[in-house]
């Protein structure tokens, strides 16, 4: 666990960095909406006042919130998953989330049924946070995931961008370098790379190669039969000290497996190969899984100016949604959350 004093170096981290912003991609803030949304829907009780459960919007707000006041972003952007998004990695492997329970996904166009109260509730979000100064991106048979994978490794790291990625999804932490960073709403956690290594114990690089051993239960990804994370800490050290490619971690395995003959989990993982490979190419986000057509699209709104904040229709939108207690004191809440977003210049 994390003591007091690098607690303290973070947090002195954070405060060294806003000062050094100076542009709207000097820290950026980018959040993984539906991730967000079903946490924020499924943990939030509250009602409007005509008793209707209104958590998913008020939850949503509210957490992206208290994320602008603790990292203090120049620019915030939310990233949904589009129509078929998982449609590339299901058609290599077709088990990929197979157990998953909620099925909504962004689509404006559609008909929403009324008695859907978690669609609805979603679809109104989007219409808050249109009245919102950020950036709402969604593209077509792209995940969230590789959307936001791309925006940080490619798009900001060419504007030498200072990167935070809120979500409570495992697989960010493959990304987290010296310039892009994780925070944890579940954990109330910041994650640098140190964070990474100490809580799982294998380097940010390492980590998609890391699931892909172990297996990602949420993701319906096995890994390898009897290889839990103790076994990959204990057997494969180089993962804690040395960024690897999957042909470097074959070409250690293999030189473990000569070395020690009677270590029958070498010979294990050796032969479930072609899985780890398979595995890995779903999970890793490092090599960009998205369309040229979508890449144009994503540049093209990260470069177009934000709304200012609507601060009249958010209010109004409100008294309509019957939310006005919702959250408490929305004025101040403004100030102190989406309104400072207006203030960065618009151009790099």
């Amino acid at each position: 666990m994390i003591n007091k004093y690098q607690a303290l170096i973070n947090e002195l981290r954070l405060r060294q960095e806003d000062e050094e912003a100076v542009h709207k991609n000097s820290r950026v803030l980018i959040v993984d909406g539906l991730n967000t949304f079903i946490r924020a829907y499924a943990a939030s009780p509250v009602t409007n006042s005509d008793g209707e459960h209104v958590g998913g919007i008020s939850g949503f707000l509210m957490s992206v919130g208290h994320a602008i006041k603790a990292i203090n972003p120049t620019r915030l952007v939310i990233v949904f998953d589009g129509k078929d998004g998982s449609a590339r990695r299901r058609s290599i492997y077709p088990d990929y989330k197979a157990k998953r329970k909620v099925t909504i996904r962004l689509n404006r166009s559609e008909t929403v049924d009324k008695e859907d109260n978690q669609l609805v509730q979603l679809m109104r979000l989007t219409e808050y946070l249109d009245v919102m100064p950020l950036t709402t991106l969604v593209a077509d048979k792209a995940e969230a995931d590789d959307v936001i994978a791309y925006i940080s490794n490619d798009y900001l790291e060419q504007k030498d961008s200072q990167v935070f990625i809120m979500s409570s999804d495992k697989d960010f932490m493959q990304l987290v370098d010296d310039r892009t960073h994780v925070w944890s709403p579940t954990k109330k956690k910041m994650f640098y790379a140190e964070d990474v290594l100490e809580t799982y114990g294998v380097l940010p690089a390492n980590f998609a190669l890391f699931r892909s051993l172990i297996g990602d239960d949420s993701d319906c990804i096995p890994g390898v039969n009897g290889v839990g994370d103790k076994t990959v800490w204990d057997k494969f050290p180089k993962l804690a000290t040395d960024n690897m490619t999957i042909d470097d971690f074959f070409v250690y395995a293999n030189e473990l497996a000569t070395s020690n003959p009677k270590m029958k989990i070498y010979q294990k993982v050796l032969e479930a190969e072609k899985d780890v490979r398979l595995y890995f190419e779903i999970i890793q986000l490092g090599v960009s899984n998205i369309n040229m057509s979508n890449k144009m699209k994503i540049i093209g709104m990260m470069e177009q100016p934000h709304n200012k904040l609507a601060k009249i229709k958010f209010h109004s939108m409100l008294i309509e949604d019957r939310m006005t207690t919702a959250i408490k004191n929305v004025e101040m809440w403004l100030k102190d959350t989406t309104s400072k977003l207006d203030n960065y210049i618009l151009e790099d």
